[in-house]
C-alpha cells in the first residue's frame, strides 16, 4: 500500500484499496469520489475529513479522518525525530485492543521508516466535538475523561512486558536528561513569549523546575502503566450520548497513572474550578481504577497527584517553543502554562524538585 501524506494526492482509487484491504470495503466496492477539508487545531499532525462517494450502497465509512505528519516543517521533523508519529501508529496497531479506553476505529495506519511521514485512515466521530483548551471543561466531561483514563491505566498496570516496547517513552535518567537539556534551552524563550501572563511565584517554580526536572522524573519509584501524556480536553471528543473518544496518541509514556489525571485537572479546568473539584474529582478516578481492579489508597492518590502537578509543564514549554507561533496556539499554552503552574503551586510539588 502506497504511502501518501498530502491529501491532494489521495484519489478514489487509492481510498478504495485502502478500505478493502483492510475489510471495510466489500470486493465489489468502489470509491467512486471523494472531497476533503482540513479540520482541527492540532499542532504536531493535520487532520482533515474525507467525504466518500460509492458505486453502490455499502457499510462502508461516507466519512473518514485522514490524520498526517504536520505541514510545518519544523514541526514534522520535532516530531518524527522524537517518535511521535512512531508512537500513535504504534498505539493504534498494537495496543489500542488491550485496553477497553475509547478510541477511534482505524482504517489505516502507515508508516515509513523515517518516522517523519505516516497516515491514519480514522473514523470520523462528529457529531462529537472536541474540548475547548481556551474554556473550562465541565465537571461531567472531566468525570467522563477520567473514567476513559482509569480503563487505559488498569489494562498496563504493571505489565512490564508491554511497557518496554521501545517506541514507548521510559521515563529512565538518559530521557530525563535529554529532557532537562531541552527545557533550559527553551524556558529563557518562553519567559520572553508568555512571562507577562506569570506571577512572580509561578515563574520561580517553572524556574526551578527547569533546574530541577531531572531530580523530578526520578522521583517516583512506584508501580507504572502507560500514560497518554497529553491528556487534555483538546485531545477528546465528547459525543452526546455520553461517548467520549481519546485520540492523539504522539506521547505515549511509562509512568505513574496520576500523571495523566493530574495533568488534565491541570490544564482542562479554569483554577477556580479546579480548586473546587478537584478533591472529588481525584476520588472519583481513584474509584474508576478501583472498579477496573487496581487498588490505591486515599493517601497514595492524593500523594501522587500533588507529584504529578508539574506533568504539564514540560510539554506546555516544549510544545509551545517547538511549533510555530499562532495567535489561537499562543492563546492556549499561555492558558496552559497559567494553569499548571498554579496547579503546582497549590499542590506545593516543589518539594519534589
Amino acid at each position: 500500500m502506497q504511502l501518501i501524506t498530502d491529501p491532494a494526492l489521495i484519489t478514489p482509487q487509492w481510498l478504495t484499496q485502502a478500505l478493502k484491504e483492510n475489510g471495510f470495503l466489500p470486493a465489489e466496492g468502489q470509491v467512486t469520489g471523494a472531497s476533503w477539508e482540513t479540520i482541527g487545531t492540532g499542532k504536531m499532525g493535520d487532520n482533515v475529513r474525507f467525504q466518500l462517494r460509492y458505486n453502490g450502497d455499502y457499510n462502508a465509512p461516507k466519512t473518514l479522518i485522514a490524520k498526517l505528519p504536520a505541514a510545518d516543517e519544523t514541526a514534522r521533523s520535532i516530531a518524527g525525530s522524537m517518535g511521535a508519529y512512531l508512537k500513535e501508529v504504534m498505539f493504534y496497531k498494537e495496543l489500542a485492543e488491550l485496553s477497553p479506553i475509547g478510541t477511534p476505529d482505524i482504517y489505516l495506519a502507515l508508516i515509513d521508516d523515517s518516522g517523519s511521514n505516516f497516515i491514519l485512515l480514522m473514523e470520523d466521530l462528529a457529531p462529537a466535538t472536541p474540548g475547548n483548551q481556551l474554556e473550562s471543561e465541565s465537571i461531567e466531561h472531566a468525570k467522563q475523561a477520567l473514567s476513559e483514563a482509569a480503563k487505559l491505566h488498569a489494562a498496563f498496570y504493571g505489565k512490564d512486558e508491554l511497557l518496554a516496547r521501545d517506541y514507548i517513552t521510559h521515563t529512565d535518567a538518559e530521557s530525563a536528561a535529554f529532557g532537562q537539556e531541552l527545557l533550559q534551552q527553551s524556558w529563557p524563550g518562553f519567559v520572553e513569549r508568555f512571562g507577562h501572563g506569570l506571577n512572580a511565584e509561578c515563574i520561580a517554580l517553572g524556574e526551578q523546575y527547569v533546574a530541577g526536572h531531572c531530580q523530578w522524573a526520578a522521583h517516583y519509584q512506584g508501580m507504572k502503566t502507560l500514560v497518554h501524556s497529553d491528556f487534555r480536553a483538546e485531545n477528546m471528543l465528547f459525543g452526546e450520548s455520553g461517548r467520549t473518544t481519546v485520540v492523539d496518541w504522539q506521547t505515549i509514556t511509562e509512568s505513574c497513572c496520576m500523571a495523566d489525571t493530574a495533568y488534565f485537572l491541570g490544564g482542562s479546568l479554569d483554577t477556580d474550578e479546579r480548586r473546587s473539584h478537584e478533591q472529588e474529582l481525584v476520588e472519583h478516578y481513584r474509584q474508576c481504577l478501583n472498579a477496573e481492579g487496581v487498588s490505591l489508597s486515599k493517601d497514595e492518590c492524593w500523594q501522587q497527584y500533588r507529584e504529578f502537578s508539574l506533568q504539564g509543564l514540560m510539554i506546555t514549554i516544549l510544545g509551545a517553543m517547538f511549533s510555530q507561533a499562532e495567535e489561537r496556539s499562543d492563546k492556549m499554552f499561555l492558558v496552559m502554562i497559567q494553569r499548571h503552574l498554579q496547579h503546582a503551586v497549590d499542590m506545593n510539588a516543589a518539594e519534589f524538585l
